[in-house]
């Protein structure tokens, strides 16, 4: 999906460049290993960071699902989850003629503030293909967090409920914390 955002991935990469490197919170989310997953594609540094999952034997080229996971550094700060999300949603509108997506559900992960959103694509330019993701934003102490289920297909109502369920067990991990899923080391 990062490659999807067209125009607005320019600008989040020039708002976390210009951001300081002690706005790097020991905070990042986190949610439960999915079996059959893999990591296809995971970079990061002070300023963000990303890790994409696959279904095994697919790539982050080629893929019917994907989980995205980003950290945004000093943005929580910054902008708030449901201005961000609208901001993703106009974003996608420009790539995509005729994207529809919800309204930002507020809520809370882990006691912070969250925002949820589904966008809808008919047919990403790029690929002629239907794309759909589902998007997590949640507002850490200095960063904002983002974990999103993406299908590049119409979704089922399963796909939905699945999708939902991957979202709703995301938490926020600190520093040391060895619990499930916070102990992951991938």
């Amino acid at each position: 999906m990062a490659r999807f955002w067209g125009k607005l991935g320019l600008v989040l990469a020039v708002a976390s460049s210009s951001l300081s490197a002690q706005a790097t919170g020991p905070e990042r989310l986190e949610g439960a290993l999915l079996p059959g997953y893999v990591v296809g594609y995971k970079a990061g540094d002070q300023q963000r960071s990303i890790r994409e999952e696959v279904p095994q034997g697919e790539t982050v080229q080629r893929w019917s699902r994907m989980i995205t996971t980003q950290r945004f550094a000093g943005l929580a700060a910054r902008i708030a989850p449901a201005d961000f999300a609208r901001l993703m949603i106009r974003g996608v509108a420009q790539s995509c003629p005729g994207a529809t997506s919800t309204a930002p559900n507020e809520l809370t992960v882990s006691g912070r503030p969250a925002v949820q959103v589904r966008i809808d694509c008919a047919a990403l330019p790029a690929t002629g293909k239907p794309e759909t993701f589902f998007l997590l934003l949640v507002t850490g102490e200095q960063d904002l967090m983002a974990r999103q289920v993406a299908f590049r297909s119409l979704p089922t109502e399963d796909d939905v409920q699945w999708a939902e369920a991957v979202l709703s067990g995301s938490v926020i991990c600190r520093g040391g914390d060895m619990d499930p899923p916070c102990d992951r080391n991938d």
